[in-house]
């Protein structure tokens, strides 16, 4: 279930290999003197957590070291499938978590949850998703314990800018928001190691993926911009496997951005040939397949349908149907051509 990857001697990633909903992020454990840090923690309900600390000790003994001696806990964000565990771990470890600023709400109150990954806007949209209690869901099936709920633990937040010493690693938070109102990236400019959370396409997953609420679009595209001005040369993400060489991680920050414009042309593309149901729209997106597992995949439609109505290409009719304006859309699809090679 947990596979132990060694990125560096004092660097190991836990990557989960199941993939369908709910499952776990990575995790990643750095040796630090005496003790380590973890980054993330994955889901908090069995069996992913009981996985998570059997593959963690494993690992751990290796550097002569067990579960009480990770002193800190890195969140890149309060997604369930990256801070579910956090809880049930810093009560076994005794660690501190540091958590983005932004993230507490969710990781507080349910809520929260549901507002920023299927706001009431999509589930509008949606038949099949209209009664789904998201907020339920994640509680029940992914964390249990909150972190309101949890007195004993010591959170510390973490704002842009704030730094933490790793082992050798000085790793510095950058607010990338879009997958995540609170996604923060911990980079280390010295060495070029980033915890890049969900920030790069990942295949086999439904990423990239950035709910309206959440930043959207715009705040994705942004994020990405300014990850890609980092000298970031060894990308440990949220999913998948690591990333090593500038070129290859700036070529994934690439092919990430060129991702989320092509659902723009794709959307534009079809709308331009004839107005659409959200339905029809949502389609090319998302296939049913995963929209069936992960109703909040369709999150990510409203938040291109948003922008490209703030933008004045797209409008809603009164009978739900998209039209778009054609000559904006024609200059828009110019713009955003991917380029020629």
């Amino acid at each position: 279930m947990i596979e132990t990857v060694t990125v560096e001697p004092d660097l190991v990633q836990l990557r989960t290999t199941r993939r369908a909903w709910p499952s776990s992020c990575n995790v990643y454990l750095v040796h630090d003197g005496d003790g380590a840090v973890m980054v993330d923690t994955g889901l908090g309900v069995e069996p992913d957590l009981g996985a998570l600390c059997d593959a963690a000790a494993s690992a751990l003994s290796a550097w002569g070291q067990s579960l009480r001696d990770i002193h800190t806990i890195l969140l890149t964000h309060t997604h369930t499938d990256h801070a579910g565990g956090t809880v049930p771990l810093a009560r076994r470890t005794g660690a501190t978590v540091r958590l983005p600023v932004r993230g507490w709400a969710q990781a507080a109150d349910p809520h929260w949850q549901a507002h920023h990954i299927l706001p009431s806007e999509v589930q509008r949209e949606l038949d099949a998703a209209r009664d789904f209690d998201v907020a339920a869901h994640m509680r029940t099936d992914t964390m249990p314990q909150l972190f309101a709920e949890a007195a004993d633990v010591d959170f510390r937040l973490v704002e842009d800018g704030d730094k933490f010493q790793a082992g050798r690693y000085r790793l510095r938070a950058y607010h990338l928001p879009g997958h995540d109102v609170a996604h923060i990236a911990w980079v280390d400019l010295d060495t070029g190691v980033a915890f890049t959370g969900d920030m790069l396409v990942a295949r086999g997953t439904s990423l990239p993926w950035y709910p309206p609420n959440a930043g959207g679009v715009g705040g994705y595209l942004d994020s990405l911009a300014r990850l890609g001005e980092l000298p970031v040369r060894l990308a440990c993400p949220g999913h998948s496997s690591v990333n090593r060489g500038i070129d290859v991680v700036a070529d994934l920050v690439r092919a990430t951005t060129q991702a989320v414009l092509d659902r723009d042309r794709g959307l534009l593309a079809a709308l331009l040939a004839a107005p659409s149901a959200f339905a029809t729209l949502d389609d090319l997106i998302y296939g049913a397949d995963v929209r069936g597992v992960i109703p909040w995949a369709s999150s990510v439609t409203v938040a291109h349908l948003r922008r490209l109505e703030e933008q004045g290409l797209v409008s809603r009719r009164p009978d739900g149907l998209y039209l778009s304006e054609p000559k904006a859309a024609e200059r828009y699809l110019k713009r955003i051509a991917p380029p020629q090679t």
